[in-house]
């Protein structure tokens, strides 16, 4: 069965040149209004939200941010790699 990505590949291929003009326009501008609609939020305003939400307790507002960490390095295959690998 093809994937939709492989059926919306085919369906545009079919298009005119002026169908696949419209198609693009309608698409560029889902795109844009998209964006408009989720703005970057602060990390005071993701907390605020959070708080609303039942089984979820977000930190203080005035708690840091977590601090940077440095990885650390090790010799052989890192244990996400493995992971990824044995999902494959």
């Amino acid at each position: 069965m093809a994937s939709v990505k492989e059926i919306l590949v085919q369906e545009v291929e079919r298009l005119s040149e002026e169908d696949a003009v419209r198609v693009l326009e309608l698409l560029r501008s889902r795109k844009s209004s998209r964006a408009k609609e989720f703005p970057e939020l602060t990390r005071e305003e993701v907390i605020s939200r959070a708080a609303g939400r039942p089984g979820i307790r977000p930190p203080d507002l005035n708690a840091p941010p977590f601090r940077k960490v440095k990885p650390i390095t090790c010799t052989g295959i890192s244990a996400s790699e493995l992971l990824i690998r044995d999902r494959r």
